[in-house]
């Protein structure tokens, strides 16, 4: 599991059953029966979170610390991210050449990545290995050697990236977004030439000793290990990071007033459409039944009702779909679309009219069957390898979750009805709550607003051979 899969797991949210760990369990009793994950200190006192399953010979680690890009100095931003990617370029006796050798000699895989909120570590290893990938891991961690040559070439990818940001729709409309909603918080910060070139080996070092600490270090270890060895492991990788104490946090995003329409011209042939409002927190009682209404609104695919009403009753777009975005910070409810620019103004209209539709009128009882039945059915696929499961149980671990939440998960989706979904879409799908942002080039009348688009035929389907 990728680090950047560690981190996008927080977005998650949801998830399946966690029994009392006994003996190492078959995939397919986790699949039936329940996750086995339970919390084991180590003797260095140390706690995880550990799932022993011995189908397979190999082990997967993930690490997470609280305190990412958000509470970095400014004038040095990105350089969490920086850090957490010269982590692995080269340790104690081994540049970054050595050190990549070493790991394709063990077959392990060994990363790190950051996010606003976090920094997180990614291990997996065959079982055979175990001992010498953590080695390689605690070298990693406390004896990092931050070269010359290294650094240059990651500050030199930021560089270009910096340079190619501009042109990248994406960004720009994430950008627009989080200056609307909340300008004056470190979530609308980016990295600039300026601070990219500020990053040395000084400010590297300062970020490790702030953030690699015992004191909001989380971890989960899924796999062919025992207690007693992971609890071994646990202390040989972690066991000698300072104790030090939570980094002070920022402030909560208060959120801007909603923005009807943000334009960004860009010279493209398509228009990438934005459009969000605030949303909730994991620890929200109406996150479970959020999951079950953006099911049926925005995030069910070709089941959602988006979908049906603007891509498919009119192609108006090749694709649109919603979801829930949560920070440490905000809690947003987030949808996408990208369309030919001549589309834009209908493609809006249509999106806000159902939108608004959902918001007054609610679901149906059928739509919320069918949406617990594709979440709970659909969760044993997020179990069906050790590195999922990982990603499953560390996500939730870092989210705040309850160790039983994974083997909970489905009958709390279950019990969600079709009053919990319509006070859901009363509360959060208000259309006049959505700050809608495009980039592109669509067609602007004499007073810069969206001209109203032509009649044109529908896009191709996915499906039709002219769409591929």
């Amino acid at each position: 599991m990728s680090p950047r899969a560690i981190l996008a797991a927080l977005a998650l949210a949801l998830a399946a059953p966690l029994a009392s760990a006994q003996p190492p369990t078959p995939a397919v009793s986790i699949r039936e029966q329940g996750v086995p994950v339970r919390e084991i200190v180590s003797p260095g006192g140390i706690h995880a979170w550990l799932v022993s399953n011995s189908t397979v010979p190999m082990i997967v680690l993930s690490a997470y610390w609280r305190g990412g890009s958000a509470i970095e100095p400014t004038n040095v931003t990105g350089v969490t991210n920086v850090m957490a990617d010269m982590l692995s370029e080269g340790a104690g006796d081994m540049d970054s050449s050595a050190f990549k050798e070493r790991l394709q000699d063990l077959n392990m895989g060994l990363d790190f990545g950051a996010s606003w909120d976090g920094v997180g570590m990614s291990m997996t290893t065959l079982t055979e290995n175990r001992d010498a990938a953590a080695e390689m891991a605690r070298l990693a961690l406390m004896q990092p050697r931050l070269d010359d040559a290294p650094l240059a070439r990651i500050k030199g990818q930021l560089m270009v990236g910096i340079r190619q940001r501009e042109t990248s729709q994406g960004y720009i409309a994430n950008l627009a977004l989080d200056q609307a909603l909340y300008p004056d918080h470190p979530y609308a910060n980016r990295i600039s030439v300026a601070s990219v070139q500020a990053i040395d080996r000084a400010a590297l070092q300062e970020r490790r000793a702030a953030l690699l600490t015992r004191a909001r270090l989380m971890i989960t270890i899924v796999g062919d290990i025992d207690e007693a060895n992971a609890g071994r492991m646990i202390d040989h990788i972690f066991g000698q990071l300072p104790e030090g104490a939570p980094r002070p946090e920022p402030a909560d995003a208060h959120l801007r007033p909603a923005t009807p329409l943000i334009l960004r011209p860009l010279p493209q042939p398509q228009s990438l459409m934005l459009f969000a409002a605030p949303g909730i927190g994991y620890d929200d009682p109406d996150w479970i039944p959020l999951a079950v209404a953006n099911y049926i609104i925005g995030g069910g695919g070709f089941s959602s009702r988006l979908m049906d009403q603007v891509r498919e009753q009119r192609g108006l777009v090749y694709g649109i779909g919603t979801g829930p975005s949560v920070r440490d910070h905000s809690a947003l409810i987030i949808g996408s679309a990208q369309t030919e620019n001549a589309r834009v103004a209908q493609a809006i209209d249509v999106t806000k009219a159902e939108i608004a539709r959902f918001y007054r009128d609610g679901a149906t009882q059928a739509e919320v069957n069918d949406a617990i039945t594709y979440l709970t059915g659909s969760f044993a696929l997020d179990l069906d390898s050790d590195v999922k499961i990982a990603s499953v149980v560390g996500g939730y671990q870092s989210a705040g979750r309850s160790i039983e939440y994974i083997n909970r998960r489905n009958a709390l989706i279950r019990a969600v009805t079709l009053a919990d979904v319509n006070r859901v879409a009363h509360r959060l799908f208000n259309p006049d709550n959505f700050t809608f942002v495009v980039v592109g080039q669509p067609p602007l009348d004499a007073n810069g607003h969206l001209a109203p688009a032509p009649a044109a035929p529908p896009l191709p389907h996915a499906t039709d051979p002219a769409a591929h």
